[in-house]
């Protein structure tokens, strides 16, 4: 009887319509403030359609903006169907018309949250790199596309790392089984991350995992967080930093469920916020997701044996 019901389970997960990650950018006024919604929707990479090529990305997610001279990159999680995620990247100094540049890091475990920061002249990532057991520092030896590793910040599970620089010292956030966690240091190529006395952080599910990375508004700092309490990635919560230091962190609910989830690409949810000044407005990356169509998951899965 068990044996039925195995086959049965697996039958029918072969032919359950796989989910489809999508990204969105928006264009909002210069003092948007997360007590107003989202509205002015420019772009969406990814959009459900039936697909021709036997490869595709089912998911482009975690994107990541940043603004060097006059260019905005989006850089974000490409992945496959039952492959490793990478990360690649897309370009655009108009917000009208927009350049692949395609993959600008892939390494032989899962890849993904890119998050992309600057510290002087050195521009940075921390990808999400928890099936390597580490958390790694990555720099750009010429932006945007040549990454190098360049240091082990953490050893272990960690996941979607974020940091900030706040009086003179760097914070770390960032989530492992314990919960959400906190590491601080003074020099972040020569020093060592140093725990956070508070930590875990949180060690709710809908509030210890970041949904991208702290986000700086008139002088207060605002974390998102991505509700992964009844399924992965369902909405995103909005925390205010009320304080943070070396012995003391304090934060509050600032709003619940930000995402509206009323359109076609995000209709499932969603678990990623980013946000940029680009050129007189704020820019926003978000993602969402959708039930794809089967036909492009048993195309994908044939393209293996092709």
């Amino acid at each position: 009887m068990q044996l039925k019901r195995d086959k049965y389970v697996k039958f029918n997960t072969i032919f359950k319509s796989p989910i489809l990650w999508s990204i969105t950018l928006y264009k909002e006024k210069f003092n948007f403030l997360f007590d107003s919604r989202l509205a002015n929707n420019i772009k969406t990479f990814n959009q459900k359609k039936i697909r021709t090529k036997l490869h595709y990305a089912g998911t482009l997610a975690d994107p990541f903006l940043f603004v060097d001279n006059d260019s905005l990159y989006l850089f974000y999680e490409s992945k496959c169907h039952g492959r490793l995620g990478k990360i690649h990247l897309t370009k655009t100094t108009d917000l009208e018309n927009y350049e692949d540049l395609g993959c600008v890091l892939d390494e032989d475990f899962h890849l993904s949250y890119p998050f992309v920061f600057k510290d002087n002249s050195s521009i940075y990532m921390i990808p999400e790199t928890a099936n390597a057991n580490e958390v790694l520092l990555f720099k750009f030896q010429e932006f945007p596309l040549k990454l190098k590793k360049h240091k082990t910040l953490l050893t272990g599970c960690y996941w979607d790392s974020s940091i900030i620089q706040h009086d003179n010292l760097w914070y770390l956030f960032t989530s492992s089984n314990k919960g959400l966690e906190i590491f601080y240091t003074k020099e972040l190529e020569n020093e060592e991350l140093v725990p956070h006395p508070q930590n875990p952080i949180a060690t709710d599910s809908r509030y210890e995992r970041c949904g991208g990375g702290p986000i700086k508004i008139d002088d207060v700092f605002f974390r998102i967080a991505q509700d992964c309490s009844n399924e992965y990635g369902k909405n995103i919560h909005i925390f205010k930093i009320k304080e943070l230091s070396q012995t003391k962190y304090e934060e509050e609910l600032f709003k619940e469920n930000y995402f509206e989830l009323d359109q076609n690409w995000n209709s499932m949810g969603g678990h990623h916020f980013n946000i940029v000044n680009f050129k007189g407005d704020k820019v926003i990356a978000t993602d969402g997701k959708q039930r794809d169509y089967l036909f492009n998951k048993i195309l994908t899965v044939s393209s293996r044996y092709l």
